[in-house]
């Protein structure tokens, strides 16, 4: 199937290449029985939505999630646009009944080799523990890896267990599993100098290189800017998780698929 095998470019390609600050919070209520859930008042935080940087005005919706722990949202939400091209944004105030909350990044983004617009808007998510930071980043790896957080939380995973071992997981496909323990993929920062910035750079280049090429019957064209063609990118972007959970194809199989020039290494 065509999105198999455009996993299939991306596992192969990739297999190839070889912090947050403290916060004073006003804490109500402590912690939630056994759970760890802390209420938060009056948080501020901060953060930078990427691809490339999304430009100036996209949306970010920050959700409030369920003090039973389940990472459910309770229908709260919080709003904030980008204030530059540059994906900064700034949600202050917060109440919460829960420090676990889902974000959401919806916009045009500049395109990482090119510096030019994308032709469509693309929506990343990310799971953030907030009661001790106050920076939360929302990229290719905080997306990639959140469906595979939330399964694991709901397999009865802590929320720090789950994000660990899907952040691991994804390292791995990519042949980042080295960098596991130099900062969770919220930290991470696209325009950062820290190696694993430069690994969410380059995974987050591959992405955007390899979705616009093995588009069906996309070199360039018209229909590239295709409401269907948008559509197409988000899928990739949304079904890819299915790699980590194991429901989706083989990752051996796709590798014995692939013949790809080696583009990237660890040195």
């Amino acid at each position: 199937m065509k999105w198999n095998r455009v996993l299939g470019c991306l596992a192969a390609g990739a297999m190839l290449w070889a912090c947050s600050g403290g916060e004073s919070k006003d804490i109500v209520g402590g912690a939630s029985g056994d759970s760890g859930i802390i209420a938060l008042k009056d948080k501020n935080i901060a953060g930078v939505a990427q691809k490339g940087p999304f430009v100036r005005g996209s949306s970010v919706v920050l959700k409030e999630t369920s003090k039973a722990g389940n990472l459910k949202p309770t229908g709260k939400e919080f709003f904030a646009t980008t204030r530059s091209d540059d994906g900064d944004f700034q949600i202050e105030g917060l109440n919460l009944e829960s420090q676990y909350v889902r974000l959401t990044a919806t916009g045009y983004y500049k395109r990482e080799k090119t510096g030019q617009n994308s032709r469509c808007q693309i929506s990343l998510n990310a799971l953030a523990d907030i009661s001790e930071i106050d920076h939360v980043n929302i990229n290719i790896l905080t997306h990639l890896e959140y469906d595979r957080t939330l399964e694991l939380v709901k397999e009865g995973n802590s929320f720090d267990e789950a994000k660990k071992q899907a952040h691991r997981e994804l390292m791995r496909v990519f042949n980042f599993e080295y960098l596991v323990d130099e900062g969770k993929s919220e930290s991470l920062d696209v325009t950062g100098d820290g190696e694993a910035d430069r690994a969410l750079e380059k995974i987050s280049s591959f992405i955007d290189d390899h979705t616009d090429f093995y588009a069906d019957d996309c070199f360039g064209h018209d229909k590239c800017a295709s409401l269907d063609y948008c559509m197409r990118i988000q899928e990739f972007l949304d079904t890819f998780f299915e790699i980590l959970d194991g429901n989706g194809p083989d990752l051996t199989v796709l590798l014995l698929q692939m013949d790809m020039n080696h583009e990237f290494g660890r040195n």
